[in-house]
């Protein structure tokens, strides 16, 4: 046993040397208190209590208020485009959360839950900000340089452990913990899975966390996609964990299962290493598991051992720390000047350049005199959750004063000033004993005015003008006080609705952040009730005329506005719409009709429909929240110290009407993403412009022919025509012609950020592999490289394309399929009325939504006489399939009715048809609640006709075996 416990401590031994007598000397007790992020101490072992998570998506968050450096959002970082500048930033936040650990006593703060690189196919997802845009290789090469640099690179040791989350579709928070997304197989394996997979085989991260939501039928901690892909195919050497809270979830929200136990099993089973719940509640549902025979000791340890061969790649066991170079950063990195000067210059290169007529930009100081800084988000840094507390914040307003020294500002934050008078009993709102909130007052005075803050679809925020304090509902009970220095909760208690009576004399009724009625109660105090109070409203100084008037008076008028990140779009809220707030769209209206010269700054957490600032305001930059060198690098842009160099990493749509539902998932059949979109857009992926300009030249590869594991070289020579320091992105896309199947309209297949002096030509190098272009081929269940036509596109943007080279493409002809094999229903090549659920034997089925259909296209009949046999259920009632051939419109050629025993029994249906031996079409359409699973194409007068012919799903998928009828 001596020997046992030297051996895990000793750093010269290997890995496995180590881990595997830990694991030898751990108690089953012991095992289970490391199966929560609440990992028990082992005191006889000395192993120290740990407790596993955090937040790192752009800075490490101290909830407990520490400093760290921010950085810009994802969002803005996917803005930058620049693969180095991500490790660098990825290096800082593995500094500071090794100074964070180690002020937290070594208990917390090296396993982060971190980078977000969900697919952003829906500009309304609530948690947009978090994310790296709409493209698989963009964010997947961004958040895998990221990875590097906060894991460090050292051959053994970690700095930061990684965990790219949420796996996977997830892009959606309304219903995120019950309802389940419908992924079928080219979505998932072309676009969806896509992102995550570099993190892994390149990237090397050693954790990952699951997605609340379920795919496909089952809640994503226990999905087969964890273990089968995430594990065996990428190789991912670390521990996953569900999100946060899933467990619970699992039973009280999606209901998958009805025990704590039999989910924690199944979880454990798929992959989940390290389930973040509550303790006691993890831990008793393992016993339980364990006494019910769900789980084995053995799998419990497999799990464990998952987590623990991280932690001694931390150095969590090391009693010599000799050999790990993080064991000790320089305490003086937190915050530093250089982590700084980096925040300042990912900041710089994330700003976007979304119209500048008549090079409205940069501004020239020596012409103005007088400069109007206008709208909400001129002085303030806003926080979304997973911001950190930075040293200091740098506003726009605080940016422009800096390089304005000559100039009279001016600024005007936009907001009315109001008070509240009750209908009821005449009295005004004000602050009572505690600043509690009471309708009082019979004069007005400063206790009585409060700011209003509009920031639309009825989220509006008042401060009071005595206290500065926003008024917020108590958490005990439902009274108010004006007590929030700032708003930022995980619930948003200062939220409150304005519901108009009488639009006219300015009466509403008035409702919580949960959509509560207010009135007043015997005490005057404003409260909850169940029928609302009629209040009016008084503004008594007008904030758009004040802008107005700011406006009028100065040479330009920038105007600075957006979202504030706890309101309409943030985690557990998606946007109702795309627009900008009325307020804010009436707000830079007025100040255009009295002074033309106006420069919209957009700060923002995800894309907006503006269009009425593109076809009017002269210049408009867009940046994201956060980063607390914002204003410095806004105001840098503004007077042309530097050159705007950001692109966007999502496509800015016109409205919210050329977005599908957002719970729509299939990109290639709703068209969404640059990808797949095919009307005009307001900006398109990978538009942003500069003061530079830049021309393309020589377009060349080193080949014309691709074929299977190649890759093509590409070389373009760029040059800078202007007196301008240039930042260009060069993007490279490829389009597949002549596919037997829907492909992109464009795929970004490389990129990089050059820097270019004034008048200089540069060669650029890129690439693409033949593996970029396969797709997944639904025939064979595999990736497939297909001949095709390949056009090479060069430019500054997706839409921008400078120029082009031909390809050619050297794979399988797919233009024809067979269905002689067992084939998942999934797999069909269109389909219309039907989603995904959990099938039989593990695989996905197609379920009826609403007089559905399924299509095979291009099937190849290889005899007269044929039979498509169905693998079929129903939810108790009788259903019914029919069979068209070619044509949709066509009448049924044979249609049956079936019914089953009892709900989920899995029966077998033929439907017997005669045809041409060519390739046709095959539709197979849905009445009832019926769900297709598995489906094969036989020959009737085969040698087999007259028995039952056993068809092995194990040889061909690794299932069990299903009894099919000739």
């Amino acid at each position: 046993m001596k020997e046992k416990n030297i051996l895990f401590k000793n750093i010269h031994e290997l890995l496995e040397v180590r881990v595997t007598p830990l694991l030898g000397l751990l108690t089953q007790d012991e095992k289970i208190s490391l199966l929560s992020t609440s990992q028990s101490a082992i005191p006889r072992l000395g192993i120290k209590e740990y407790q596993v998570g955090g937040e790192a998506a752009h800075g490490v968050v101290d909830r407990k208020g520490g400093k760290t450096t921010v950085f810009p959002q994802p969002i803005g970082l996917s803005c930058t485009w620049n693969r180095e500048l991500m490790k660098k930033v990825g290096s800082v936040i593995g500094d500071e959360a090794r100074i964070f650990y180690e002020q937290n006593q070594q208990k917390t703060g090296l396993t982060l839950w971190a980078p977000t690189i969900d697919m952003e196919r829906d500009p309304r997802w609530g948690r947009t900000e978090e994310a790296y845009g709409e493209d698989p290789y963009l964010t997947g090469q961004l958040a895998t340089e990221l990875i590097k640099g906060m894991q460090g690179e050292d051959p053994f040791y970690i700095k930061l452990v990684a965990a790219p989350k949420h796996f996977y579709g997830n892009n959606n928070e309304y219903g995120r913990e019950r309802i389940s997304n419908s992924i079928d197989p080219r979505n998932r394996y072309e676009y969806y899975l896509k992102a995550f997979e570099p993190a892994f085989k390149e990237g090397k991260a050693l954790s990952m966390m699951t997605a609340y939501n379920g795919v496909n039928g089952i809640p994503a901690m226990q999905i087969r996609e964890i273990k089968e892909i995430v594990k065996d195919q990428w190789k991912m050497d670390g521990f996953v964990v569900c999100d946060g809270g899933a467990l619970t979830l699992n039973v009280e929200e999606y209901g998958y299962y009805s025990s704590y136990a039999e989910a924690l099993a199944d979880a454990l089973k798929k992959g989940i290493d390290c389930f973040v719940d509550e303790k006691e509640r993890v831990e008793e549902a393992a016993r339980e598991a364990l006494k019910q025979q769900l789980i084995t000791e053995e799998e419990l340890t497999k799990a464990i051992g998952n987590m623990l061969k991280v932690r001694f790649r931390l150095g969590h066991f090391d009693e010599d720390t000799s050999k790990n170079p993080y064991s000790e950063v320089d305490k003086n990195k937190l915050c530093s000047r250089e982590h700084a000067e980096l925040a300042l210059e990912s900041t710089n290169e994330s700003i976007v350049l979304l119209k500048n007529e008549q090079n409205k930009l940069p501004l020239k100081k020596e012409k103005l005199k007088k400069i109007a800084v206008i709208g909400p988000t001129a002085d303030i840094v806003y926080r979304d959750w997973y911001t950190g507390y930075s040293p200091y914040q740098i506003t726009p307003l605080m940016g422009i004063k800096h390089q304005s020294a000559n100039q009279q500002i001016q600024f005007v934050k936009g907001n009315d000033k109001i008070v509240l008078k009750s209908l009821d009993t005449n009295g005004y709102m004000t602050l009572g004993e505690d600043d509690e909130l009471v309708f009082a007052a019979d004069a007005i005075g400063e206790k009585e005015i409060f700011e209003l803050e509009e920031w639309g679809w009825n989220g509006n925020l008042l401060k009071n003008q005595a206290n500065q304090r926003y008024i917020c509902q108590n958490e005990q009970d439902a009274r108010f006080k004006a007590s929030s220095q700032e708003v930022f909760n995980w619930f948003i208690r200062e939220k409150m609705g304005f519901h108009t009576v009488n639009e006219k004399q300015e009466t509403y009724h008035l409702s919580t952040w949960q959509g509560e009625p207010l009135n007043i109660d015997d005490g005057q105090r404003l409260t909850t009730a169940s029928q609302p109070g009629t209040f009016q409203k008084q503004i008594l100084s007008s904030g758009i005329e004040e802008a107005v008037q700011a406006a009028k008076e100065s040479d330009v008028a920038i105007v600075c506005l957006g979202n504030n990140p706890m309101l309409n779009g943030r985690e557990t809220e998606d946007r109702p719409d795309i627009i900008l707030p009325k307020r804010q769209q009436k707000l830079l209206e007025e100040v255009y009709k009295v002074n033309k010269n106006v420069v919209l700054v957009l700060i923002s957490s995800y894309p907006m429909a503006i269009n009425w600032a593109e076809q009017h305001i002269p210049a408009i930059l867009y940046s994201s929240h956060g980063s607390q060198m914002l204003g410095e690098s806004i105001a840098s842009i503004l007077f042309g110290d530097i050159v705007p160099s950001g692109k966007l990493s999502m496509t800015w749509y016109k409205s919210v009407r050329q977005l599908p539902t957002i719970f729509d998932y299939d990109i290639i059949r709703s068209k969404r993403t640059y990808q797949y979109f095919d009307e005009e857009v307001l900006y398109p992926f990978g538009y942003g412009l500069s003061y530079a300009i830049c021309q393309y030249d020589r377009l060349q590869l080193d080949k014309t022919t691709l074929t299977k594991d190649e890759t093509v070289s590409i070389n373009v020579e760029v040059e800078n025509l202007t007196n301008e320091l240039a930042y260009e992105v060069v993007q490279l896309y490829a389009t597949v012609k002549g596919s037997a199947v829907p492909r992109p309209r464009k795929q970004l297949v490389d990129f990089i950020k050059i820097k270019l002096q004034p008048y200089e030509k540069r060669k650029v190098s890129l690439s693409v592999t033949a593996d970029q272009l396969m797709i997944w081929n639904v025939n064979e269940d595999r990736y497939t490289l297909e001949t095709a036509s390949c056009l090479l596109s060069v430019g500054p943007s997706s839409e921008d394309i400078k120029l082009t080279e031909s390809l050619q493409i050297q794979g399988q002809d797919l233009h024809q399929r067979s269905l002689r094999e067992v084939t998942k229903a999934e797999n069909y090549n269109d389909y219309d009325g039907v989603y995904l659920d959990k099938g039989e034997n593990g695989l996905n089925c197609v379920t009826n939504r609403a007089n559905g259909w399924i299509a095979f296209e291009n099937v190849e009949m290889f005899a007269e006489k044929l039979c498509v046999e169905l693998r079929v259920t129903t939810d108790g009632i009788p259903g019914k399939v029919k069979l068209k051939i070619d044509q949709l419109n066509h009448s049924s050629i044979i249609e049956k009715e079936f019914t089953v025993q009892y709900p989920g029994e899995w029966v077998d249906v033929q439907l017997p048809f005669t045809a041409n031996q060519d390739l046709h079409d095959l539709f197979i359409l849905m009445e009832g609640p019926v769900a297709i699973n598995t489906l094969q194409l036989k020959e009737i007068d085969g040698p087999d006709r007259e028995k039952w012919k056993r068809t092995s799903l194990r040889k061909k998928y690794g299932l069990g075996v299903l009894d099919m009828i000739v």
